[in-house]
């Protein structure tokens, strides 16, 4: 068994939180654990992103008819955000127009301009009944005296969450990370600018993914918990299974066999059969933190007569223990996810492994070798960069990883069987919550143990 090791940082937080659990309940998914999330961000990670990202000032425009993929961190699902690098610890807040859930993170809300909120329907006769103020629309409302509001401030770079790069949407899955603001947002921000001041602006999209792959320690607190329910579920699925009687549609969330010649089962229907590896990967999450937690798990059905794992079982152990360890001591924090993934390649093909870049036994390599395939894409927020794997755009892999970086520890190990003929192989799918720190891997809460035995 591989030696674990467990975040310090959330030992010192339960250490903490059980001196101080007669005083107060656990923290748990309520709003002020959520808020407090929102608060240490924005004092601790928001001056830090902005620098890092040269952004004197940051102007979000959160839409109320479009997804956002701050609207959690900022507490809002229609607003016209303004964050300012003004110098000091900490980087100005202000609701210039809209409405937010925790006002008390923010240093004023909606008192630099009069304003009607875009959702009150009365704007449109606002409009009609004031023709000198040269509004459009009722749009032009959110807008109202950006303008000397932005030139008291005089930034240099001015980011605004539209995408110019990068292609978002392949950049998350489950919940897609929108291009932010619409034509008409950009023009009507444009012409409150000024010309000076619109020339100014800059994409905010890298900003953007800097700020959400951030994690704070009640979030890692929290994603503990969640890692820890996944397990209690994912052990609960593989008690449920009878040999020749359970289908893997009684069993939930992704759940497959493959066979010795690399078929995979994934139907409902199918009965789970003696000698057949099971593969679960099983999550726990919060669509309104967007925190997600996964694990995943492989279970063996015991053959009539067999009382324990046969050798080649135990053989793909073993050897997941050592791919899980070439990643652990390999994933460091600097490095680009692609310049990380050559690395990772190396290690292992020195170590007598045989990297592939597809999900697929390579029938043409070594038959004694094991396969190995790696997809270590950013896990918590739907958000998959930095992704070290060779799938996804280039832009996943220019992506640096970063202190407190929250990744799915995926992969997958093909590890032939010669004796049973060319080609036969056994496979398992890791999908394991992991976390980089100064320190190198560290586990959030505890990876696959064994393969489980199904007698």
């Amino acid at each position: 068994m591989s030696r674990v090791k467990i975040l310090l940082t959330f030992c010192c937080i339960v250490f903490i939180a059980q001196g101080l659990h007669a005083q107060r309940p656990e923290p748990g998914d309520t709003a002020e654990l959520m808020n407090q999330i929102r608060r240490d961000k924005f004092d601790i990670y928001l001056p830090r992103v902005m620098r890092e990202n040269s952004i004197d000032m940051w102007i979000h425009v959160i839409r109320p008819w479009a997804t956002d993929p701050l609207s959690y961190e900022f507490g809002s699902d229609s607003a016209v955000l303004i964050f300012t690098d003004r110098g000091g610890d900490s980087v100005e807040r202000i609701v210039f127009e809209g409405r937010v859930r925790d006002p008390r993170v923010y240093d004023s809300v909606g008192g630099e301009s009069e304003y009607i909120n875009q959702e009150n329907f009365e704007i449109m006769d606002y409009v009609a009944e004031n023709p000198d103020e040269t509004l459009e629309s009722e749009l032009d409302l959110r807008f109202m005296g950006l303008g000397d509001f932005v030139a008291e401030r005089d930034p240099k770079r001015i980011a605004v969450n539209y995408s110019e790069k990068l292609s978002l949407a392949e950049g998350s899955e489950v919940r897609a990370l929108t291009d932010g603001i619409s034509h008409t947002d950009y023009v009507q921000l444009a012409k409150a600018l000024g010309d000076k001041y619109a020339k100014r602006m800059v994409s905010a999209e890298h900003l953007i993914l800097d700020y959400l792959s951030i994690r704070t320690e009640k979030e890692i607190e929290f994603h503990h918990k969640l890692g820890l329910k996944a397990t209690e579920y994912l052990d609960a699925q593989f008690a449920k299974i009878v040999p020749g009687k359970t289908t893997l549609g009684d069993l939930a969330q992704n759940v497959f066999v493959r066979d010795p010649d690399g078929n995979e089962h994934d139907n409902s229907s199918y009965v789970v059969q003696r000698g057949d590896l099971v593969g679960i990967l099983y999550g726990a999450g919060n669509m309104l933190t967007i925190i997600d937690a996964d694990t995943g798990g492989t279970g063996y059905v015991l053959r009539e007569g067999e009382t324990s794992l046969p050798p080649e079982i135990q053989k793909l152990w073993k050897d997941i223990l050592g791919v899980r360890e070439i990643l652990e001591k390999n994933i460091k924090v600097g490095p680009t996810a692609g310049e990380t993934l050559q690395t990772l390649i190396r290690k292992l093909e020195e170590s007598g492994y045989v990297y592939i870049d597809r999900d697929e036994y390579d029938r043409n390599a070594d038959p004694k070798k094991t396969q190995v395939h790696l997809d270590l894409h950013a896990m918590g927020k739907g958000v998959l960069s930095p992704r070290i794997s060779p799938m996804g755009p280039e832009w996943h892999w220019n992506r640096k990883i970063r202190v407190n970086h929250t990744f799915a520890l995926e992969y997958m190990v093909h590890v032939p069987v010669p004796e049973w003929g060319r080609g036969k192989h056994l496979y398992a799918c890791l999908h394991d919550g992991a976390i980089v720190t100064e320190r190198g891997v560290e586990f959030p809460y505890p990876p696959t143990q064994g393969i489980y035995v199904i007698r």
